[in-house]
This record gives C-alpha cells, structure tokens and sequence, in this order.
C-alpha cells in the first residue's frame, strides 16, 4: 500500500498535468512529479500525501525524454521564477493548448468547439515588465556550496525566493525574464547595500532594513523602481535610491514603501515618490497608458497587445453597443475596443486602479467610457443591460453571485478572459445554461512556466 512506502523505483512518467507536474501511476495511485517529462523513467521519494494522490520528487532520472533540453539559467534548479526551462518554447505551446482543452472537459464538461492554435510569443525570454525581488540575510547555499565545505563569509542575499520556501532567497547574478538595465539595477542595489552595510530583512525574526525592491520597465525605455523597507528610515530609502540612479542612469522614476508588518504584501501600504517622473507609458496597441507604482498591468507588454486584440476581433460592434468591462483594473481592455463601441461602462474593485482608469481615457481622447469602483456583485444590478460583456477576473475567477447576475443580464455577447482556465471552466459550465461558446483561443503570456491565458467567445443563446 502506498502509505507504508516512501519510495518507488523505475516509474515511468506517463503525461503532465495542468499544473506542470508529470504523473505516474505506482499501484495504480496517482503521484505528481515536478521537473520531469512523459517517456521518462526516475526513482521518486513521496514527499506529501492526500486521500487520492501524493505529491513525489526525483531522486533519480535512468532515462531522459527526447525533448529534454538544458536550462539555459544557472538559477533554474532552485529558483521559483521558472518552471520549465527544460523543455524547449515549442513544446511548452504544444503541453499549454493540450492543458486548456483538457480542464475545459474535465470540469466544465466542453468538448466543443475545439481551442484554436495557441497564440505563442515572439520571445521565449525578456517578456516581463515587473520584476519583484527580495532581500535577505541568508542566502540560498546550492548542493555544491554546501558539499564543499568551504566557509561562505556573506549570505547576503537580493533575489528570488527558493521553490516553496518564503525564507529563503536565490542570490540572482543574471535573469532572462526582464529586458536590461534589470541585471544592473539588481546588482548594483546589492553593492550599494552591502558597501553601506544595511540590513537585510529576515521574515523569521522579523528583522532588517530591506525588504524588496521592485523593477518596472518600458518597451519604450522606462524604467521605475520601489524600494521596500521595514522601518520608518525615509533619509536612507532616499539616499539607497540617489546611489541607485547613479550607478544606472536610465531609471526615470523611483518610489519607496514602509512595510512594518510581518507580510510582504505591499499593496496595503502608501508609496512615497522619490524623485523622477511619477509614473512611466507604456504603449498597448493604439493606446498610451500611464502605470503609476501599484497599477496592474499584463506584465508582457507584447502578448498583452495580442491577447486584447483578439478581443477587439471578437467583438461584435458597429459603434452603437454598450460594452460592459468587469474587473477593468487600469482600464486596458475597455479602452482598446472604446473607439468601436458607444459606451464603456468599467467596474473594478480597487479604487486606484480606476482613478488609473479614468486617467488613461482621458489621456487617450475617449468621452465615452465611465469607471465605478466598488464590489462588483453590488454593483452590477445598477448597470444597464450591456451589449457586450467583457470579464477578466483574478485567478480565482468570478463570484458565483457575478455569473448569476451576468445570466440575469442576458448580454449578446460574453468574453471571458481567464489567468486559469481551471476556475474559468467551472465558471463556463454554470453560463452555458444560457449562453453557447463560440470560440477558444489560448495565449501564451508567460514562457517557461505551466501558466496559460484563455478567451472564450460566448454567445447568448435564443
């Protein structure tokens, strides 16, 4: 029985699943395996169990799949920033539609239509806008380090965190997820630290100075950053900052947050401008929109302009609709398709982001749009019945209140835009009593990771 063995040898890896694990089957009992590949053949120790499951790591590969390939990161076997660097950018296309049709079937029980291709990105590598690293005052010692046996003098740490651990950090020397100056920013924020001797945060102890350090960036060479500390230090946040510019001169803006708590949230606590502009630009097709600190964005800029594109497409206008964007955040979709329909009616939860909102309609020219901040649940029995529904909630897709009052709604048309087409197929399943799909199409945002973006085109049915 499985509850009185750790081990298992010569498994044979038979598929992935949509959380990026392998599977294999020992007597017949479901085991997720992080880091290997079907056709595979790895020794694996249970590391977690459940009722119908357990969750195992290798201990040994025999035989290596055809595609297996090597990460091109000196980081990727510790760091939690990428996932799958081992299995080339085609390949990861291929696994991410399967996955979209697969949890489509499974919990929302759609077969039809089938997805589209998936939308790939040009790039494989320097995608993202934002990057969020973290300070520590204990790095992460890899298996050699430790196995040498040589004395390490500074663990000071300014990174990613480890897989899995909150408390331990990857001393970054290169990431290829951000485009330059990244690299330089990072390195010269731990030199700039370390030559001052500032302290590095421990979230155990609840001590130190540094917290975080945030980098946003531009397709058009903007640069942002925001520093976090954890206590009530201005003078030196100011100072750390002034230092940073001048070692990488193309920062254009910088801010700074006190984070006093045992969380490393930031979003509860204000941001202090430091000097610079007080936000950057960042182009999305026809658009100029303005991202303050705090705002949400897609954070890759090119499958973002994509990703609202088909949207656009999709969209059944002839400039008279009222379109309704739920969870509008800056407002990025709404206004993409505001020069096609009448009316833009925007509802978003976070008060910031729709003053964000309401800030990139007038920037662009638009009369003809309107933001409200509030709870959407409340909110919508308000609204006018829309033409056009536009949705892209959080990962934990919409509330069940939402998809009751958007059916009451009877809209001609839905577009759902998911972050996990898990929670969008549960939320699928309960609209198609009044609404038919008439399109799937994936978009690949994030490379070298398991995750995937969805639009589904729905239709109201008569």
């Amino acid at each position: 029985m499985m509850a009185k063995l750790r081990e298992y040898s010569n498994q044979t890896v038979i598929d992935v699943e949509d959380g990026g694990n392998g599977i294999i089957k020992p007597e017949g009992r479901v085991v997720f395996v992080e880091g290997v590949l079907p056709g595979e053949v790895v020794d694996v120790r249970i590391t977690r169990r459940k009722r119908d499951h357990a969750f195992g790591v290798v201990t040994e590969r025999h035989i290596d799949s055809a595609d297996r390939i090597e990460p091109f990161c000196a980081h990727f076997a510790e760091c939690g920033g990428c996932t799958w660097q081992y299995l080339p950018y085609p390949k990861q296309l291929d696994y991410k539609g399967r996955f979209v049709a697969d949890v489509l079937r499974r919990i929302g029980g759609i077969t039809e239509p089938v997805p589209l291709p998936i939308i790939g990105c040009d790039s494989d590598r320097l995608y993202r806008n934002k990057l969020e690293f973290s300070f520590s005052p204990t790095r992460w010692l890899s298996a050699s380090e430790i196995d040498s046996g040589d004395a390490v003098d500074d663990r000071r740490a300014l990174g990613f965190h480890v897989k899995g651990r909150f408390d331990r950090v990857i001393d970054i020397g290169t990431c290829y997820l951000q485009p330059d100056p990244s690299n330089a920013i990072r390195t010269a924020a731990r030199e700039i630290a370390l030559r001052h001797d500032y302290s590095f945060h421990d979230p155990r102890e609840h001590s130190g100075l540094l917290r975080g350090l945030t980098v946003r960036t531009t397709r058009d060479g903007e640069v942002m950053v925001i520093l976090a500390i954890a206590e009530e230090r201005p003078d030196v946040a100011e100072s750390f900052l002034r230092e940073l510019r001048d070692a990488v001169p193309r920062i254009s803006s910088a801010f700074y947050l006190v984070n006093t708590t045992q969380n490393d949230d930031s979003a509860p606590h204000p941001v202090h401008h430091a000097f610079g502009t007080e936000t950057i630009s960042e182009r999305c097709g026809p658009l100029s929109l303005t991202i303050h600190p705090k705002s949400f964005f897609q954070t890759n800029s090119s499958q973002a302009e994509r990703l609202y594109g088909v949207v656009r497409d999709w969209a059944i206008t002839d400039g008279s609709q009222t379109l309704l964007d739920l969870y509008c955040g800056i407002g990025s979709i709404g206004l993409f398709l505001a020069d096609r329909v009448g009316r833009v009616i925007g509802v978003e939860s976070v008060a910031d982001a729709v003053a964000g909102a309401r800030e990139n309609a007038d920037r662009n020219g638009f009369t003809n749009t309107e933001f409200h901040a509030g709870d959407v649940r409340a909110l919508l029995s308000g609204l006018p019945r829309p033409d056009i529904a536009v949705i892209d909630p959080p990962r934990a897709g919409m509330h069940p209140d939402v998809v009751e009052a958007l059916i009451r709604m009877r809209p001609r048309q839905v577009i759902y835009v998911s972050c996990k087409p898990a929670t969008q197929a549960r939320d699928l399943k309960r609209l198609l009593s009044a609404f038919y799909i008439a399109r799937i199409q994936p978009v690949d945002m994030f490379p070298q990771t398991f995750h995937i973006e969805n639009v589904v085109d729905l239709r109201l049915a008569t």
